[in-house]
């Protein structure tokens, strides 16, 4: 007990800052600590296996669904929010968004997160810094300006893998 109120004070000493949050999500405190702003660090949330700046939930497994080769054609559905406030939701489209998976053509925090999910899954993620939206890059057409590095959090979902499963069968008579 006393070394988890050392350990809890010595992190209230550090600035408000990325690595604190994921000091405080790595120790498994079960804590809800608001640090700077409306940011809640949640036990829940963990750094990720492929990038210890990615912290993420594991909202729906599927272990033995297909997962996505870098470069390979992907359809994802996600949610984005800054400070609560959704920017982005394609949960809400009746097409997901397709893109080749893992190749830059979206923030990096999301981008790198896709290649290691499988179809089925989806993940909770929160990132900032150069994992997020970077200085200089113009917003999408009638979305909210992000400013560059800031924190965001996204609820991402890979839906299929386009053509991955599929065989094609000639019908020659």
């Amino acid at each position: 007990m006393m070394l988890s109120i050392v350990l809890l004070l010595s992190i209230l000493t550090l600035s408000s800052s990325w690595n604190m949050k994921r000091i405080i999500a790595s120790s498994g405190l079960s804590i809800g600590l608001l640090i700077s702003g409306n940011t809640e660090v949640r036990a829940d949330l963990k750094p990720s296996p492929w990038d210890d700046k990615v912290l993420y939930d594991l909202v729906t497994s599927n272990p033995t669904g297909l997962k996505p080769k870098v470069g390979e054609l992907v359809a994802i559905r996600f949610k984005g929010s800054f400070k609560g406030n959704v920017f982005d939701n394609t949960f809400d489209t009746p097409e997901p968004y397709f893109y080749r998976a893992g190749v830059g053509l979206i923030i990096k925090g999301l981008d790198d997160a896709i290649p290691n999910m499988h179809v089925g899954e989806r993940l909770k993620l929160t990132f900032s810094g150069d994992r997020s939206f970077e200085k200089g890059k113009a917003s999408s057409p009638g979305k909210p300006r992000i400013p560059p590095g800031a924190e965001v959090e996204y609820e991402v979902e890979l839906t299929e893998l386009p053509g991955a499963a599929e065989e094609f069968i000639l019908d020659v008579e």
